[in-house]
């Protein structure tokens, strides 16, 4: 085993770099000849860089002196594909193919045969190992020993049909997949004030106010000139509409006392349980129905081809028999000559593996949109909308956001890497102060990003034993911290806590405002009644006091003088009957103020 770990010592290794952010990210006009030095990837050169390049390359080096190799050296060169930088298959396909030109990134994806043309010893391109530290300096330098590539990483998944073509060291990142979806923002204030009245359409409204409306004529005919307990003149038209309206909801106010009355009474009464029991029955049902409105709540809700998903990978000629793929066609804007994703391979696989299993696709060629030129990369930005921006070339992710503002086909749902989804996600929240796309769900289909050799490599066991230090020694966690990657620091992430099944106050909102806008109009009005008839008894009460301090004298005699009144009462006054006085002056006074 120490022999093995000096392996790597005194080696150039040439890297295919997969371009994913946030494992890999880089300024590609700092590249030259798909070459590209470290001030290409800056201070933040992706989780995947970093580790590989300041953490992977001393653990190395460090191996390499602790082993006593003579030239403790290893350098790593990083070099992009010469197309479609953001796919990991075409990576992969330069260490299969063995070498950097455009057609190196193509694989035959139809074939059954997933070896690599690089495994074939006969082949041009066939793999003789890294070149000596310090040598092969680029592209086409006859000093370097192989063709191709020697290693890839970026976001490269370990999985079985990779393993079949390349040779991989051990995990050093556990990934898995996620959904994401638009937001829902069909609810609004709107429709929380008005979903209490939504159960009955506007024509049944209108004929629960005609009913109340000749009820009220019938009232007002029958009862207002003989009922005592309805008010006297101008009032008694709003008196008798409250009978009526308080009776709708099975309080009346009063009784009725004429036989015509009372038959009108039982009638609007019965009217008013069968409406409140309906009522009742359909609220409930319509916010049930509300509920049951199917969507999507994570990946399993895909698996029904009921609501379409975007992943990478090529279009196919769906007349074809038997077709080339499994699952619905529903659109898509990349070639047949596109290379899968891993995500759509996944697809794949579920549908081969259950016949009940039916996905709706709408394929892609890349995650990011770009501009019209098909070149610059279209960054999140406040007031920018890549929805209406002309000519723009979306990607999965602005597919999915902008919905049917741009097609009829727009996919439901993508999914992706859940790092490089979290990554992005917040990144546009950063930008724009709103969360366009949430995640949904819970993580599924987990595998591990490795570094890819050529088959039959001699260096796996060197890489393993460095990643497996740095794992256990936390290193990973570190930079997982730093870029903020793990579902813990989502921050857009769709959570129904009530899981649709029980009613919110949002939902309720038109319940709130319209008791609480009665409320606020009953103490107003209340406030000033009180306020207007305390003036007006105060006013009253004083009237009365003065005039039962007033006396009229109906003679003159020797003990009173003069006949008329006096200001102060003589002894002959009984406190008594003042009192008595002033206190049904008080209470006339009191019932004067409440009929004004």
């Amino acid at each position: 085993a120490q022999d093995f770990l000096s392996h790597p010592c005194g080696r150039k290794f040439r890297i295919a770099t997969h371009l994913a952010p946030p494992m890999i990210q880089l300024d590609a006009t700092k590249c030259a000849n798909q070459l590209c030095p470290p001030e290409a990837f800056g201070e933040d050169g992706g989780l995947t860089y970093e580790f590989i390049q300041h953490k992977l390359l001393p653990q190395l080096i460090q191996q390499c002196k602790d082993a006593g190799a003579a030239n403790p050296t290893v350098e790593f060169d990083w070099y992009l594909p010469a197309a479609e930088r953001t796919s990991a298959t075409s990576a992969v396909n330069m260490v299969c193919n063995g070498g950097f030109a455009e057609k190196d990134v193509q694989s035959s994806h139809k074939a059954t045969n997933l070896t690599c043309p690089n495994a074939n010893p006969s082949a041009a391109s066939y793999y003789k190992g890294p070149s000596p530290a310090g040598t092969c300096a680029g592209i086409g330098d006859p000093s370097c020993v192989s063709p191709g590539p020697d290693m890839v990483t970026g976001a490269v998944h370990v999985v079985a049909e990779r393993l079949l073509q390349l040779q991989f060291s051990m995990p050093y990142y556990a990934v898995s997949q996620i959904t994401v979806v638009r937001p829902d923002t069909s609810f609004s204030i709107a429709d929380g004030i008005l979903n209490v009245f939504r159960c009955f359409r506007l024509d049944l409204y209108v004929g629960i106010a005609v009913e109340m409306l000749i009820i009220w004529f019938m009232f007002m005919v029958v009862e207002s000139t003989v009922n005592d307990d309805i008010i006297d003149g101008w009032g008694s038209y709003v008196d008798t509409f409250y009978w009526v309206f308080s009776g709708i909801f099975g309080g009346a106010d009063k009784a009725p006392i004429t036989i015509g009355g009372k038959i009108i009474f039982c009638a609007h009464a019965f009217f008013a349980v069968i409406i409140i029991a309906t009522y009742t029955g359909s609220v409930a049902a319509f916010f049930t129905a509300q509920a049951a409105v199917p969507t999507v709540t994570g990946f399993e809700s895909l698996q029904k081809g009921a609501f379409s998903v975007a992943v990478r990978g090529p279009i196919w000629d769906t007349t074809e028999e038997p077709p080339p793929y499994l699952g619905i066609l529903a659109a898509g804007d990349s070639p047949e000559e596109e290379n899968p994703s891993i995500q759509f391979k996944l697809l794949q696989s579920l549908m081969r593996a259950s016949s009940s299993t039916k996905f709706t696709m709408v394929m892609t060629r890349r995650m990011e949109s770009r501009a019209a030129d098909g070149v610059t990369a279209l960054e999140p930005a406040a007031g920018v909308d890549p929805c209406t921006l002309e000519g723009a070339q979306l990607g999965a992710y602005d597919q999915v956001m902008c919905g049917t503002k741009v097609s009829d086909s727009a996919p439901d749902t993508l999914i992706f890497d859940t790092p490089s989804v979290i990554y992005e996600l917040n990144k546009r929240k950063n930008a724009t102060g709103e969360c366009g796309l949430v995640t949904v769900g819970t993580t599924f289909s987990p595998t591990g990003f490795g570094v890819g050799f050529p088959a039959r490599t001699t260096f796996q066991v060197a890489f393993d034993s460095a990643i497996l230090n740095l794992t256990t020694r936390g290193v990973m966690d570190e930079l997982v911290e730093r870029y903020q990657i793990a579902t813990r620091h989502s921050m857009c992430t769709f959570a129904d806590a009530n899981g649709g099944l029980q009613m919110t106050t949002s939902e309720m909102l038109g319940l709130f405002i319209i008791t609480g806008a009665f409320i606020v109009i009953a103490l107003v009005h209340g406030g000033v009644e009180r306020f207007t008839f305390t003036a007006k008894a105060r006013a009253a009460l004083r009237e009365e006091e003065q005039r039962a301090l007033v006396i009229d004298v109906p003679k003159e005699d020797e003990d009173h003088g003069k006949g008329g009144p006096i200001a102060v009462p003589g002894e002959d006054v009984d406190a008594k009957e003042a009192e008595a006085d002033r206190l049904k002056a008080l209470a006339e006074a009191e019932e004067k103020a409440q009929e004004e």
